[in-house]
């Protein structure tokens, strides 16, 4: 049995061995026969508390929930995973079975959403034109995406996120490209937003500015040359 659920000291009467009923044998054997599923939470992936056991169930139970006393603070977001325990008290250790809980501002789960894109980068091609290279990652996804919209500003300073410029069809884990039409000099304003099957986009309001010099460079002047 795992060092953390032996708890004799205390008769099994402690937080977490009340919910395994450890009390039923004084905290010195195990009482889950058929084993068990445990429930654990974290800010992130990272951060996941293994100590803190917030609920039991069978092994067997399609569901489990965190206590009503747990609570989600609203803009938030937390990671729940769940365990396994055998008939023997050995405990699993994989993430395999965790899930990403987003709140919103009044407090209610937040409506799914693919992933944030980035590495996004931007070159100056063709002497006018903006090359846009961007890269989205799938892990811990709430939704997956089934495109990316483009956006952009048209050098106002105010992008417009009613009209995208170009959609790009969403083909697994790799780098993506949108190539501008041509663009006068100045400053440019771009957004890429990944888009779930329902439309669902995500928020993401961290746009690239882009500055577009389409001078051409200073001619050389040789001022002497001769053979040596």
């Amino acid at each position: 049995m795992d060092a953390k659920f032996f708890d004799s000291l205390y008769e099994g009467e402690s937080q977490n061995g009340v919910k395994f009923g450890m009390s039923l044998t004084g905290g010195d054997f195990w009482p889950r026969v058929a084993g068990c599923s445990m429930l654990y939470r974290g800010t992130s992936m990272d951060l996941i508390d293994f100590f803190n056991i917030l609920a039991v169930s069978e092994a067997t139970a399609s569901e489990i929930s965190p206590p009503t006393y747990v609570s989600h603070d609203n803009d938030s977001i937390y990671f729940y995973v769940v365990r396994r325990v055998n008939e023997c008290g050995r405990e699993e250790h994989t993430l395999s079975a965790a899930v990403k809980v987003s709140i919103d501002s009044n407090g209610e789960l937040a409506e799914p959403l693919p992933n944030n894109v980035f590495e996004i980068r931007a070159e100056q091609v063709d002497g006018d034109k903006i090359l846009l290279v961007w890269y989205y990652c799938p892990i811990e996804q709430q939704s997956p995406p089934v495109c990316f919209k483009v956006y952009y500003d048209a050098g106002t300073g105010q992008i417009d996120y009613e009209d995208p410029i170009a959609t790009i069809s969403y083909c697994g884990r790799k780098f993506y490209t949108h190539l501008s039409d041509m663009l006068g000099e100045g400053k440019y304003l771009f957004a890429i937003r990944a888009v779930g099957a329902d439309g669902t986009e995500n928020t993401s309001l961290s746009p690239m500015e882009v500055y577009l010099d389409t001078t051409s460079p200073g001619v050389i002047n040789i001022l002497n040359a001769r053979s040596v």
